[in-house]
C-alpha cells in the first residue's frame, strides 16, 4: 500500500483497499463522493487521478493519512473559512416549501429560511462525516431492516397477513411486503375487463395529513436540504392514492384519488431513513437497541404508519405506490449456437437522482402509479407500467417533462406519440405475443408503500430481434443487468444478493414463479421456489 501512495497509484490503492476491507466498489464510491463508474475505471486502470480535489477525496474519504500521498494536512479553519464565504443556497425546491408552510405553522419565508439555514450546516459538516453516514446506511442488510420492522409492528399484527418470504433451497428470502395468499399468484391479465381502478376526486375522498410540527417538521426540512444538495430530483406532480384494494386470481379492482407528491416525499418517504439512522451508530455497527428487546424510538413512525391496522387503512392515511414489473423479453438462438432460446431478464441498480431504494436492485419497470393529464382515464395500472416502460427502457422523453418546463402534450399516449417498440406490443396483444399481468399485491412496511408485482412478457422473439439493440437504460438506472432465464445458477445468485429492495425482491421472485408456470417453449429454468405470506 505504501508504494502505492507513493507513486499516487489510486487505482492500485482502491484494490488493496477493497481487498483488506471487503468493501465493494459501490461503498468506495459512497465514502469518496467519486461515482461508482468512475472507482471502476480507476480500479481497471482505464482512468488515473490528476487533481488535486481527487487526491483529497480519497485520502479524507478512506481515512488515509494526507502525507502519505504528497499532500498537507487540512488545516482546522479551512472548512468554515470557505463555508463562510459561499453565497446564499439557490434553492428549487419551492414547490415542497409551500407545501411544508401550508401543512405547518410556518410562514413561506420561515420555511425558506429554516432551508438554506439546514443546508449551510449540512454543508458545515466534514465530507468525512456525511460519507461515513452514506456508508453506514448502505451497509446495514435487507434481514436487519426487517426483523427491527418485526419487531417495532408485533403487537399489532393482524391475522391472515404476514411478511412475503420466499424459501429456495436451504435459503429464506425476507421482505417487508405485508401480504397475504389470497393476494400471491393473482394472475390478473391487465390492460382488460378484469383490470378496473374506479377514480375518485380528491374533493370525495380527502386524505388526512398530520401536522408538520416538531421532530416531523425537522425530518421534512432536512429531508429537502438532502435533495437540495445532491442530485435528486423532486417535482412535485401528482400521484394516484390508494383507497380500496380487492385482488383474486383472474380480477382485480380498485379505488384511488389525487395527492400531491409533496405529501408523499415529506411524510412516508421519511419513514426509511428514520429506520435505518435508528439501527445504526456512527460506527457502522448494529444498534444494540434491537439485541435487548427494547422498542426503537421512532417519532415518525408512530406519527405516519404507527401499526399494522393503520397500514390497511388505506383511506385514512397517505398511501402512494405503483407497479414494479419484471420484464421478460423472448431471444432466438444465439449466434453459431451461443444459447439456446430464452428470455431476457432485466435488473436494475438504482441511480442516485431517485427519489428512494438508490442503489439497491429492483426490476424495471418500477413506478410511482399517477396520471400525465386525465386522472381518470389514467387511472388503470397499465398505463403506468406502459409509460415507465418507454422512459426506463425504450428511449422516450419523460412524459413528466422532468428536465424541461415546456408545455406537456395534450394527449401523450397518443398512438402516433408512442415509440415503435411499444407500438409492436400494443399491436400484438394476444398472450402468444405478448402478456401483461399483476401477479400480487402488498403493502410494504418499511415505507408504507402499495406495491403490484406485475410480469412483462414478450413471447415473440421477433420484437427482440427487431429491437433489442434499442433498449437504453434513462436517467434513474445507474446500471443494468440481463440474465437468461435458463441460468438457475445466475438467478439464485441473484436473488441471495443482499442488495435487493424489498419490493424488488418481491416482484422479481412473484414474476419468476409466473415465468416459469407460462413456459410452453422449455425457455425457462429456474431453482424451485416456495412463497408464504
Amino acid at each position: 500500500m505504501r508504494a502505492a501512495l507513493l507513486e499516487r497509484d489510486i487505482g492500485t490503492v482502491i484494490r488493496i483497499f477493497r481487498r483488506w476491507t471487503g468493501a465493494s466498489q459501490t461503498d468506495v464510491s459512497v465514502l469518496t463522493g467519486v461515482p461508482q463508474p468512475d472507482v471502476s475505471d480507476l480500479e481497471r486502470g482505464a482512468r488515473h487521478v490528476t487533481a488535486l480535489e481527487l487526491f483529497e477525496r480519497f485520502a479524507d474519504g478512506l481515512c488515509i493519512p494526507r502525507p502519505l500521498l504528497g499532500l498537507a494536512e487540512r488545516q482546522p479553519n479551512a472548512t468554515p473559512q470557505r463555508v463562510a464565504t459561499e453565497a446564499a443556497p439557490n434553492v428549487k425546491s419551492v414547490d415542497f416549501i409551500e407545501w411544508i408552510a401550508e401543512h405547518s405553522s410556518l410562514s413561506v419565508r420561515e420555511a425558506h429560511d429554516r432551508l438554506t439555514a439546514r443546508i449551510g450546516e449540512i454543508r458545515n459538516l466534514p465530507e468525512s462525516e456525511r460519507h461515513q453516514r452514506a456508508y453506514t446506511r448502505g451497509r446495514l442488510t435487507r434481514d436487519q431492516l426487517v426483523a427491527a420492522l418485526e419487531h417495532f409492528y408485533a403487537a399489532s399484527s393482524q391475522e391472515g397477513y404476514g411478511l412475503y418470504k420466499a424459501h429456495m433451497g436451504n435459503h429464506t428470502l425476507v421482505t417487508s411486503v405485508l401480504t397475504k395468499p389470497g393476494w400471491l399468484q393473482a394472475r390478473v391479465p391487465l390492460g382488460t375487463s378484469a383490470e378496473h381502478f374506479q377514480f375518485i376526486p380528491p374533493t370525495a375522498a380527502p386524505i388526512p395529513t398530520p401536522l408538520l410540527e416538531g421532530e416531523l417538521l425537522d425530518a421534512a426540512i432536512d429531508r429537502l436540504a438532502q435533495a437540495e444538495l445532491s442530485t435528486t430530483v423532486l417535482v412535485n406532480n401528482p400521484i394516484y392514492q390508494l383507497l380500496r384494494i380487492a385482488i383474486e386470481p383472474g380480477r382485480l379492482q380498485a379505488a384511488v384519488t389525487l395527492v400531491d407528491f409533496a405529501t408523499y416525499a415529506l411524510t412516508m418517504d421519511l419513514l426509511e431513513a428514520e429506520l435505518m439512522d435508528s439501527l445504526a451508530d456512527v460506527t457502522g455497527h448494529f444498534a444494540a437497541t434491537t439485541t435487548r428487546g427494547q422498542r426503537l424510538r421512532l417519532p415518525l413512525r408512530d406519527a405516519h404508519l404507527p401499526s399494522v391496522t393503520h397500514a390497511l387503512d388505506f383511506d385514512r392515511r397517505i398511501c402512494a405506490g405503483g407497479p414494479v414489473a419484471l420484464m421478460a423479453a423472448a431471444r432466438p438462438r444465439g449466434l453459431a449456437g451461443r444459447r439456446s432460446p430464452d428470455y431476457a431478464l432485466l435488473v436494475q441498480e438504482r441511480s442516485p437522482r431517485v427519489l428512494n431504494v438508490v442503489g439497491r436492485l429492483a426490476v424495471i419497470p418500477k413506478a410511482f402509479h399517477g396520471p400525465m393529464v386525465e386522472p381518470s382515464a389514467e387511472a388503470d395500472l397499465s398505463t403506468s407500467v406502459h409509460r415507465e416502460l418507454e422512459e426506463e427502457l425504450l428511449g422516450r422523453d419523460e412524459l413528466g417533462n422532468v428536465f424541461d418546463e415546456g408545455l406537456r402534450k395534450i394527449d401523450p399516449f397518443h398512438t402516433d406519440l408512442l415509440s415503435e417498440p411499444l407500438r409492436w406490443l400494443l399491436d400484438h396483444k394476444d398472450p402468444s405475443a405478448y402478456r401483461l399481468e399483476c401477479v400480487g399485491f402488498g403493502v410494504n412496511l418499511l415505507t408504507g408503500n402499495y406495491e403490484f408485482p406485475c410480469l412483462i412478457v414478450i413471447n415473440d422473439d421477433e420484437w427482440w430481434t427487431r429491437f433489442g439493440g434499442q433498449i437504453e437504460a434513462n436517467w434513474e438506472i445507474r446500471q443494468v443487468r440481463l440474465y437468461s432465464s435458463r441460468d438457475a445458477a445466475g438467478l439464485q445468485d441473484l436473488m441471495l444478493d443482499p442488495r435487493w429492495s424489498n419490493e424488488g425482491l418481491f416482484a422479481f421472485v412473484e414474476g419468476l414463479r409466473r415465468l416459469a408456470e407460462l413456459d410452453t417453449a422449455s425457455r425457462v429454468t429456474v431453482p424451485e421456489i416456495d412463497a408464504e405470506a
